[in-house]
């Protein structure tokens, strides 16, 4: 998970605050189920369904995509697809949703997505910085190499990440001549 902003207090008596993050990969999920809770408020893009009726009185509907924020009141989590749904009550002014108006939110992979809440207490905040950095719960480091490739992976748990990746072009065998093939291995 890639963390994009942090406003978290670190006062003993407020621990008030956001963070915006984007999730890279399906354990990524996972982290934010784990994250958000209950009378959060969740800031996201979504798509709405909206109706427009004409004065003739023949209606038309069409999507509109727009950034919504609700305070989450059903949280739905989906283990074998990785997929996070979030209901809950509109709390920010928005031109096709009105204050109060219910609604889903689908969160998806490589969206950012925005986390408020009231306090947040310390094993919501390790967990969160265990999330956007893989390095802390790697148990091993690989390197996995072939000609003119190498990867350099993290072995975690739950997932296996490709930290980098070096690629080496090698030239041919010329026949009778094999000392550049040679050179570049």
């Amino acid at each position: 998970m890639r963390q994009i902003r942090r406003d978290i207090s670190t006062t003993e008596k407020d621990t008030s605050g956001w963070v915006s993050l984007i999730a890279e990969v399906a354990e990524d999920m996972w982290h934010a189920y784990n994250l958000i809770a209950e009378k959060d408020y969740v800031k996201a893009s979504t798509m709405r369904k909206v109706q427009n009726e004409t004065a003739t009185g023949s209606s038309t509907s069409h999507r509109v995509h727009t950034t919504v924020t609700i305070q989450v009141e059903a949280i739905d989590f989906d283990t074998t697809a990785c997929h996070l749904r979030l209901k809950g009550k509109n709390v920010a002014e928005n031109k096709f949703i009105k204050m109060g108006a219910y609604h889903t939110i689908d969160l998806e992979l490589n969206r950012s997505f925005t986390i408020q809440k009231a306090s947040w207490d310390v094993v919501a905040l390790e967990r969160l910085d265990l999330a956007c950095d893989p390095t802390k719960s790697a148990d091993v480091g690989a390197v996995i190499m072939q000609e003119g490739l190498a990867n350099v992976c993290l072995v975690t748990p739950s997932m296996t990440t490709v930290v980098l990746r070096v690629e080496v072009s090698i030239p041919r065998k010329r026949r009778g001549n094999c000392t550049q093939h040679d050179k570049a291995l």
